[in-house]
């Protein structure tokens, strides 16, 4: 919250190239979405971290107007002009231009950084995050769930003996996380979310209501190109914007489109109730979500002592509504929605450097596992397990004479692998080659507070160390990669040589940080 060179106290995640080729970044990239929009990037947070061939990103490429293109086999990419950056690189610019704002604010270089994140994200999306912050050339001290940021700024000094929910619906994602704060002690007791949920959504409904109000009047259907939708999604966000305010807002377009070689005007007006009904289901989508997060926590509604808004989408009186609702009581306005996050971000920034007493214990978001023989998905972490953990599992060889074995980790909820997103493998040799199922190991998979996981292997009964070593799933290995690390665990987030021969520092980064890097390089 820094005031920018401008005097703005929020920059938009936005990057975009103009028609002189220069790189513009945050406000000055907004405003040119309108008349550019195919050259301008936005919404990254939605696919930073994903596959692209995967569905979620194949349906989420139609709603933006940049070309979303693959990098390597399966990195999402965006080209605008005739430039492509991989979606770490954009998130990069945006941390540079809030690197900026921050040097020219102290007057002295910054380097050291504490980025948040949606709490449902994936361990690939949290990689591609701290990827992003490495570009930026900045020292990632933390990488913090955005809920228990907020929790943090709430709380924190406060002496509150409280359980919380954290509701978060911001532009591109939707969190919720409950937790107990005690004593300067942040307990996560359950999280969930949707990261195909956010404020771009019920700008798109609002978008639909005005194509379904020009066909009706005009008797013809509105032909939109990337600037005619571009229009649509700003007429649409402002009039939402002007309905958490007032009962009505008047939707104006001039020379939106030509019609009998003369350019044509549209205007409308949506009422409020209009817009509650046509993004109803969009709410009740984030309530479910919370009674989910409640139910895994075992707490009922009533026994949640306060309610913590964050994200603008939470000015909307029926998000207020629903929430009152469920909860029984009015949500806390104790803190300002936009800049509660990075206001718990500082907070947590500043304790990692004093004796400040500040417990932050976190929890799973989504379930850890290994691929079964039939493509099942055993979970080894459930999703919700505090941190730190560990579990023991027992393997043994398949075939006769086999020389190593190889487990394939995903993350997700579903009971089969293709269904969930896959992390990463890793592969277990040095026993003797013997008959199938003489070989027995017992393999040691434990994650830290930081969700780092480590992976050990010993031979049942002796109890001889085995070696673990990962690789990609996809692509070509090189030499290095392929070689066995004899040593006695392996840790899958542990750092990894710049190449400059700088040692990349790794403190608190989730787990499977140096593996997941490898495939992203792929």
């Amino acid at each position: 919250v820094i005031p920018s060179r401008k005097g703005l106290r929020t920059t938009p995640s936005i990057v975009a190239i103009d028609d002189n080729g220069r790189l513009l970044v945050g406000d000055d990239a907004k405003k040119q979405l309108l008349i550019n929009p195919t050259n301008t990037i936005y919404g990254a947070k939605r696919f930073i971290g994903r596959h692209f061939y995967s569905q979620e990103v194949e349906t989420l490429s139609r709603y933006f107007s940049y070309n979303v293109v693959p990098i390597g086999d399966m990195s999402v990419g965006a080209k605008i002009g005739n430039r492509t950056f991989s979606l770490p690189q954009v998130s990069a610019m945006i941390l540079n231009e809030l690197r900026k704002n921050v040097c020219d604010y102290f007057r002295k270089d910054v380097r050291s950084a504490v980025i948040s994140v949606p709490a449902y994200y994936s361990e690939n999306q949290r990689a591609a995050v701290l990827k992003a912050g490495e570009i930026a050339g900045l020292d990632v001290l933390r990488i913090i769930n955005e809920p228990t940021a907020a929790a943090l700024a709430y709380g924190l000094n406060k002496e509150y003996d409280k359980k919380v929910l954290v509701y978060d619906l911001g532009g591109g994602t939707f969190d919720a996380s409950l937790l107990e704060v005690f004593e300067n002690t942040f307990k996560v007791l359950s999280t969930g979310g949707d990261t195909f949920l956010g404020g771009v959504d019920f700008d798109e409904r609002i978008v639909e209501f005005i194509l379904a109000e020009y066909e009706k009047n005009e008797q013809e259907i509105l032909q939109c190109d990337s600037v005619i939708t571009q229009r649509l999604k700003d007429a649409s966000e402002r009039a939402k914007i002007e309905l958490s305010s007032k009962q009505s807002a008047r939707i104006e377009l001039p020379y939106i489109t030509l019609s009998m070689g003369k350019f044509k005007d549209f205007k409308t007006e949506i009422t409020r109730s209009q817009l509650n009904a046509i993004t109803q289901d969009l709410v009740t989508r984030t309530t479910n979500v919370c009674l989910e997060v409640l139910e895994a926590a075992k707490v009922q509604p009533h026994e949640v002592d306060n309610v913590i808004m964050v994200g603008g989408q939470t000015r909307m009186p029926l998000v207020v509504d629903q929430v009152t609702r469920i909860f029984k009581k009015p949500p806390t306005k104790g803190v300002h929605p936009d800049e509660v996050v990075a206001c718990g971000a500082a907070l947590m920034g500043h304790s990692l450097g004093t004796d400040t007493s500040v417990r932050l214990m976190d929890v799973l978001p989504m379930s850890i596992g290994a691929r079964q023989p039939n493509g099942g998905f055993k979970k080894i972490f459930e999703s919700n397990c505090g941190l730190p953990t560990e579990r023991e599992v027992g393997i043994a060889t398949t075939k006769d004479f086999q020389k190593a074995i190889e487990v394939l980790l995903y993350q997700g909820e579903s009971n089969w692998c293709n269904e969930n997103e896959f992390l990463g493998a890793f592969i277990i040799s040095g026993f003797q080659s013997l008959p199938k199922g003489q070989v027995k190991l017992a393999v040691k998979l434990s994650l830290s507070h930081d969700s780092i996981l480590e992976v050990a292997a010993k031979q049942y009964p002796s109890g001889k160390l085995m070696q673990v070593h990962m690789r990609a799933q996809t692509g070509e290995l090189s030499g290095e990669e392929m070689a066995p690390r004899p040593v006695s665990s392996t840790r899958l987030g542990a750092p990894k040589p710049s190449e400059s021969g700088a040692k990349t520092k790794s403190k608190s980064f989730s787990g499977l940080r140096s593996f997941i890097r490898r495939i992203s390089n792929h």
